[in-house]
């Protein structure tokens, strides 16, 4: 069974550890949440930027022959939060855990320490 491994819009690095030791079945989710764009103000082609970024990073991945689940802002079902697009992804793919990279923002890190028991699967987040 695949891992769903969780790649942060702040995290684009071939390098991250979330990608470490990854398996050919393993899915890599990626999205684009209302939630994390207006949490506070932003400009809009910062935005822009970064969810550019993020889809050319998704497809450096895609390249390399990763599975990449990835989840645009203007997807018809997108939830608006982390949480909630975990959710849906689980329920796209058939995964054994949730491996992420610590993010660099503590609000983050605690909605992440709370997905294990929510979800009911072992979520790893590494350094």
């Amino acid at each position: 069974m695949a891992n769903l491994r969780l790649i942060l819009g702040d995290q684009l690095s071939h390098s991250l550890s979330a990608l470490d030791r990854i398996a050919n079945d393993d899915v890599v989710l990626m999205m684009e949440v209302m939630g994390e764009a207006t949490y506070v103000r932003h400009h809009k082609q910062k935005i822009a930027f970064l969810f550019s970024a993020m889809r050319h990073f998704a497809q450096e991945l895609r390249e390399k022959g990763l599975r990449v689940d990835y989840v645009k802002l203007d997807d018809k079902d997108n939830s608006g939060s982390f949480t909630a697009e975990i959710e849906r992804a689980l329920k796209r793919h058939k995964v054994k855990s949730v491996i992420a990279t610590e993010p660099g923002e503590w609000r983050v890190l605690e909605m992440m320490r709370q997905w294990e028991a929510r979800f009911g699967l072992p979520v790893e987040i590494r350094e």
